[in-house]
């Protein structure tokens, strides 16, 4: 495989980008001062479920883009594929269904979850078109660095607020609103997601 060089990496920050750290800056007081305790629990459950819609609305999207490129049988199975991990990140979220049926066995849910885990992953070495993709983007497209960096430090954040690791007590302040920080963070990581996958979409199109 062609080895990745600096000029393959897009460092630029985007005015998507800077809204971002923006948008974090708001959540960050919000969540520590903006909520009153007798609200955190709605407003966690509310978030939830907005992003669990933020999800799904990613899998139509991107369902939607890859009926334009059928013609090309590579870009058009990847982009199915990338579906999946939508599907993946939602059922993960709502707990693979636990979090409307509490009262089913977890053994069911396993059962979901190993299937929506399964999928992405095997259809990833079961499939060459989509190895072949992956290798061709690797190889020939820019990579969005800032927008992958938010992605993952985000969910870092997320993480620290909700497993109480190393700067917890300088990201969540309100001791009360833990879960609240951990939904709030998890926003801007999913729509860093989402700017990957915008970025990709628009240097195929102008790339026609």
């Amino acid at each position: 495989m062609k080895k990745k060089t600096f000029s393959q990496f897009d460092y630029k920050l985007y005015y998507s980008s800077y809204a971002l750290m923006l948008l974090a800056v708001i959540f960050f007081f919000i969540g520590n001062f903006g909520i009153a305790d007798n609200w955190v629990g709605l407003t966690v459950t509310l978030i939830e479920h907005a992003q669990s819609l933020f999800l799904l609305f990613m899998a139509g999207y991107t369902y939607c883009y890859a009926q334009k490129i059928k013609s090309n049988p590579d870009i058009y199975k990847f982009w199915i594929w990338t579906i999946f991990w939508w599907l993946l990140l939602f059922g993960r979220g709502i707990s693979w269904g636990r979090d409307f049926f509490p009262d089913v066995p977890r053994f069911y849910y396993k059962i979901i979850a190993s299937i929506l885990i399964a999928i992405p992953i095997l259809s990833m070495f079961m499939i060459a078109s989509i190895r072949r993709e992956i290798k061709r983007r690797y190889s020939t497209e820019k990579i969005p660095v800032w927008h992958v960096f938010f992605a993952f430090f985000y969910l870092g954040l997320a993480d620290i607020a909700e497993h109480h690791r190393i700067g917890y007590e300088y990201l969540v302040l309100n001791q009360n609103n833990a879960d609240l920080i951990e939904e709030l963070m998890e926003f801007p990581c999913l729509f860093s997601l989402a700017l990957v996958v915008f970025y990709l979409q628009k240097r195929e199109h102008f790339s026609k």
